[in-house]
């Protein structure tokens, strides 16, 4: 069995680094065979689709490549639709998928399918083993592509009756080389931009993800102090910043606070670290204003190219060039009238939150609002994982980051956050939460089992409205009030009794006290616990997506 072409892939993976292998199980025998006598755990969820979320999580938390599988056919199939979430996070995920045996293509065999094209448009690298002496190399350049450049998920498709041969292929048993951007700072254009934030009246710095990936936090801290410029954020960029940093003003787009957009938008010159400008963090491309001066620093040129046109470019490491940046940069010892008129509307900010939070209890339903506050003592000591849509919007805008890099959100796909909070969880070895909503949850309930048989400590919050609130809303308010009920309602599920029978904790909430106690006793548990919040389907989420017809305070 040591000269397989399994034996020799799973070698790779164990010098590589991989520890874990997710999955769904489909019929290549010699791979399981090999993968655990290299004591690589596998990992299996209950869809190939789960499996890409648990390893997306992984990887982002470790901030390591990690390895997912899919069988031919439709494994490989549910694997491709999967790593969208993981293509538009830049996360870096490898894809290895079966492939119809090597004399069967184009012969009719049952399940065949043209796999490579639909791994083309989310992947940064896809390729197809077309000889077992490469396998064991291609698997290697897979997880070195990874992280190349633009970090990024990629695939390699094998044969599956390439698994059970031997072959002959020598491949080195190294760990994988560290590849980071490292690309000069350029003196005179990192010059040029501190002096024309200097120069402007209303500077504002808008915080990426890139600079979370480069884990420049305490940098990115410090020049915000020292040049006394307030900082907005990406909901990408939002794990990067304090929620104490004076200077922060909190998160932009479509999914955001109110007030740092109107910050962001009567800025006449923003730095831009880390962030593409894509239509979610910029509303539209909306903000900033198309007359601001954009100077934008990212590693990778890619990103430079956007419909903003910077008017002065860096390519360089975050980090690097914060850095060079707080070298250079002048100590201002006063604050300007600018900063100061962002420090009161701030502080107006914090206050409409609390009122509006307090009101909320008062509702007929638990609002989200409630929930944030009752998270907000724990944010120490939690990792947070979220949903997209509402569940990002509350918990963007809302749940404060006390600890870098301790909040992920699905980049686009609905429920990926139950199965990505697994895989975070198995990265972290700590208290993760998870937050979805019925619509979410949906998606991957079957995987609480999977929580149940791996004892992750993890505590997953559905909060249900029995319905897709964010269709509800759309109806409701933009289109003259034609609400469609059967395109949005559920009917009411018992989620903590179906998490019970799935073997986990599970407790259905109705008020804000029940709900923080559930929440104080699931944090102290070893096992997972679901807490299924009864939520108010009125709730008004921070969005801009209902500004022409509603008034929003936070």
């Amino acid at each position: 069995m040591n000269n397989t072409v399994a034996f020799k892939v799973a070698s790779v993976l164990k010098s590589c680094g991989m520890e874990k292998f997710f999955m769904l199980t489909g019929g290549d025998q010699p791979l399981w065979i090999a993968l655990h006598e290299h004591g690589i755990q596998m990992v299996v969820g209950h869809s190939e689709a789960s499996a890409v979320y648990m390893a997306d999580g992984y990887a982002r938390a470790t901030g390591r490549p990690a390895v997912t599988y899919g069988q031919a056919g439709p494994g490989a199939a549910n694997v491709a639709a999967a790593l969208a979430d993981a293509f538009w996070a830049q996360s870096p995920v490898l894809a290895i998928t079966g492939a119809t045996a090597s004399g069967m293509r184009h012969a009719n065999e049952y399940q065949a399918l043209d796999q490579d094209i639909m791994f083309l448009p989310v992947t940064r690298w896809s390729g197809r083993c077309e000889n077992p002496e490469q396998a064991a190399q291609l698997v290697r350049h897979a997880l070195q592509m990874t992280t190349a450049g633009e970090p990024g998920p990629t695939h390699i498709d094998i044969p599956k009756d390439f698994f059970a041969r031997e072959t002959s292929e020598f491949v080195p048993e190294i760990p994988l080389p560290e590849i980071r951007p490292l690309h000069a700072v350029d003196e005179t254009q990192a010059h040029a931009i501190l002096d024309q934030l200097d120069a402007a009246k209303k500077p504002v710095i808008f915080v990426g993800e890139g600079v979370n990936f480069a884990g420049a936090y305490s940098e990115l801290a410090e020049f915000s102090s020292r040049m006394g410029i307030p900082m907005v954020a990406s909901m990408g960029g939002k794990p990067a910043i304090m929620a104490s940093h004076p200077n922060f003003m909190g998160v932009v787009g479509r999914y955001s606070s109110c007030v740092a957009n109107a910050i962001l938008a009567e800025a006449d010159t923003v730095l831009v670290l880390g962030s593409r400008l894509g239509g979610l963090a910029t509303n539209g491309y909306t903000i900033p204003s198309r007359r601001a001066r954009i100077l934008q620093v990212d590693h990778s040129p890619s990103a430079l190219a956007n419909p903003y046109f910077p008017d002065t470019c860096l390519l360089a490491d975050l980090r690097a060039a914060l850095k060079v940046f707080l070298q250079a940069a002048p100590r201002n010892t006063t604050v300007s009238p600018w900063l100061e008129t962002c420090h009161a509307r701030r502080a107006t900010w914090l206050s409409n939150v609390r009122s509006a939070t307090e009101s909320a209890s008062e509702a007929d339903g638990i609002s989200p609002m409630t929930v944030m506050a009752a998270l907000e003592p724990y944010s120490q000591d939690i990792t947070l994982v979220a949903d997209t849509g509402y569940m990002a919007a509350w918990t963007g805008v809302l749940y404060p980051i006390a600890r870098p890099n301790s909040f992920f959100r699905a980049t686009g796909s609905l429920g990926w956050t139950l199965p990505a909070s697994l895989g975070v969880q198995m990265a972290r070895q700590e208290k993760v939460v998870c937050i979805t909503g019925d619509g979410g949850a949906g998606y991957h309930i079957g995987d609480i089992e999977t929580a149940v048989r791996y004892r992750l400590p993890v505590v997953i919050m559905i909060l249900n409205n029995n319905c897709l609130a964010f269709e509800y809303h759309e109806q409701k308010y933009r289109w003259k009030g034609q609400v469609i009920a059967e395109a949005n309602n559920f009917t009411a599920v018992d989620y903590a009794a179906v998490a019970r029978a799935l073997g986990a904790h599970g407790e259905r909430v109705m008020d804000g006290t029940g709900m923080r106690d559930a929440l104080k006793n699931a944090l102290l548990r070893e096992g997972p616990t679901i807490i299924e919040v009864v939520t108010d389907p009125e709730a008004y989420p921070p969005v801009t997506n209902f500004e022409g017809v509603m008034t929003r305070s936070i």
